[in-house]
Parts: C-alpha cells; sequence; structure tokens
C-alpha cells in the first residue's frame, strides 16, 4: 500500500471516530450534579456597566432527583450590620434558595421553582438563568426574570471535587433532609416542651465537604413588590436561618463549620449529634441550661436525596 493510501485510510477512520469523541464530551444535566463554589459574581449585567463584586462567597449544589440548593453573599467578611441597624443592606448582602430544577438543554436555560429562599418573595415562584459550561468544572449562569437580580447577575461557579474514602457515616449523611419539626425537650425527663415546624426548610450534606441550611420560619408575610421596604427586610431576616459553610462528619456527629450566613454569621462551628434510622434524620443540638434544668432542641428531617444522587459522574 502507497503512503498516500495509508493517510487516506487513517483520514476516513478520524472522520469516522470524531463525532463519537463530540457526542461523549457533549453536556447533560448530569454534569451539574455536584457542589459548586462561587468565584466570581457580577451585577448589572442588563446594563452598560456591570459591577462586578468583590470576593463574593457561596456555594451551589444540584442532585440527579431534581433538587438544587444555593447560598451566595456578597457581603465581606465583616458582617454588614443587623437586621436591626441595616435591614436593607444585609437582604442586598444576601441571596439563595433551594427547590426542584429542570434543564432545557437546547436553550441552556435551567428553570428553578424556589421552595424556601432567604427572600419571602422568591419562595413559591419559578425563575430561570441561561448557563454556559465554559470548561468541564466551570459553569456561568445569568439570571433572566429572577426576583432581586439587581439589573442582571451572572454568577460563575467552580466545581469542587469529592472527598476521598469517605466514611460510612457520611455517605449515610450525604443528601437533601427535608425539615419536619422541632421540638424542645427535656433532657433529663425526655418531656417535650414545645414542638414548631418552618416553611419548606433544608439541610444539605454534600460530598465535596459542605453543609447548606436553609430555614425560615413560617408565615412569613410577602413582600408589597420585588423592592422591600426597610420594615419587611427586617422582619424577613428575623427568625431565618441560613448559611453555607464546610462540613466535618465523625460517628454520630456533624460540624457545621460557617463560611457564610444570615444566620448564625460566618466564623461560627456549630456541632450537632446526629442519629439516621431509614430515611429520617434527627438533629440534637448542645443541651443548654442550668444542670437542673437543661432543654435541648432536636430537629427531625426526612430524606429527599441520596449519596446516590448527589455524587458526580464519572470523567
Amino acid at each position: 500500500m502507497t503512503r498516500v493510501a495509508v493517510l487516506c485510510v487513517a483520514l476516513v477512520v478520524w472522520a469516522a471516530t470524531f463525532p463519537v469523541a463530540q457526542e461523549s464530551t457533549s453536556f447533560t444535566p448530569a454534569d451539574l450534579v455536584s457542589s459548586w463554589t462561587l468565584t466570581s459574581m457580577e451585577r448589572g449585567v442588563s446594563g452598560e456597566k456591570p459591577r462586578r463584586i468583590p470576593k463574593p462567597r457561596g456555594v451551589l449544589m444540584f442532585d440527579a432527583a431534581g433538587h438544587a440548593f444555593e447560598f451566595f453573599t456578597a457581603a465581606s467578611r465583616q458582617q454588614p450590620g443587623t437586621p436591626q441597624t441595616d435591614p436593607l443592606g444585609m437582604f442586598a448582602a444576601y441571596g439563595g434558595f433551594w427547590g426542584g430544577y429542570r434543564v432545557e438543554v437546547d436553550q441552556k436555560r435551567i428553570t428553578f421553582k424556589a421552595e424556601g429562599a432567604v427572600s419571602p418573595f422568591a419562595m413559591g415562584r419559578e425563575f430561570s438563568r441561561v448557563f454556559q459550561q465554559t470548561a468541564p468544572d466551570r459553569l456561568t449562569m445569568t439570571s433572566i426574570d429572577e426576583p432581586h437580580a439587581h439589573g442582571g447577575t451572572r454568577w460563575t461557579w467552580q466545581r469542587v471535587p469529592t472527598i476521598d474514602h469517605l466514611s460510612p457515616f457520611y455517605r449515610q449523611t450525604v443528601g437533601f433532609w427535608e425539615h419536619v419539626v422541632e421540638k424542645r425537650v427535656n433532657v433529663a425527663t425526655g418531656a417535650v416542651q414545645s414542638e414548631s415546624r418552618r416553611a419548606p426548610s433544608v439541610i444539605i450534606y454534600t460530598p465535596g465537604g459542605f453543609v447548606g441550611v436553609h430555614f425560615p420560619p413560617l408565615n412569613r408575610k410577602p413582600f408589597a413588590s420585588e423592592t422591600p421596604t426597610a420594615d419587611e427586610a427586617r422582619a424577613a431576616l428575623m427568625g431565618y436561618i441560613g448559611y453555607f459553610g464546610a462540613l466535618t462528619v465523625y460517628p454520630g456527629e456533624v460540624f457545621h463549620n460557617i463560611l457564610g450566613g444570615v444566620s448564625p454569621a460566618a466564623g461560627t462551628t456549630l456541632r450537632r449529634f446526629a442519629e439516621i434510622t431509614g430515611n429520617e434524620l434527627t438533629v440534637r443540638l448542645t443541651p443548654t441550661g442550668n444542670q437542673q434544668a437543661q432543654t435541648s432542641t432536636i430537629v427531625i428531617l426526612r430524606r429527599l436525596s441520596g449519596e446516590a444522587d448527589m455524587l458526580p459522574r464519572r470523567r
């Protein structure tokens, strides 16, 4: 066979295999399943002068069962204020939600439905973002019709790898857990002193080493319009527990090391005793009060997804 014939055969083989290689690297919704950390954030992207937010922080999580979690902050490391002193400034510094999502691959669009959120105006609403996966481990999303988008917001996220050698209990804790009830109990007698519920709330534990919490209080008043008044912002933040952080897991215990949050604030470490029975997670807070009358808060949650839904697709 001549050199030219050999070259022609090689080109034919390459051309036949090239489309397959392209198809194997094409995007599918499974590519979203992961933990993502915020690397950059811009506001006002719908106008002529987008504003780059200095040193934003946040996490984004998708599972394969159709759940998403996001929490981000544009605040500096120092808390920007409190709901009492600067409600509008504090409200503008934080964002995020948890709920369902669906992907329209051809349109490069993700539509979310927020079950719980920092803002009561966002809860129960659907909104969309266009996205672009600029690299296998980098995701850019831009708001389309989202509340509180500040003239259009663009987020860039970086994928976080899975922790090596997850322990058996860590694997059990991984997933989305929906809040069912909180109980205040007497430590000595086990007597239940009170029970309370929340608006749709969630704790998420990821195989990438993160924890996220959205715990809005029940019956928050909706805003009269998308832009809240100072009194509306203050009321929305009061009683709301929301944060993201680094997760540490020991047998029967989890530590939430808060990196950014409305309440508690960044820098706080929360120790929680955890027990999993079937699809129920019981989280016990450290007891408080004097030795004779110690009480503890117990939070009961039910599993929405687990380890198989949270692990990224192998590449």
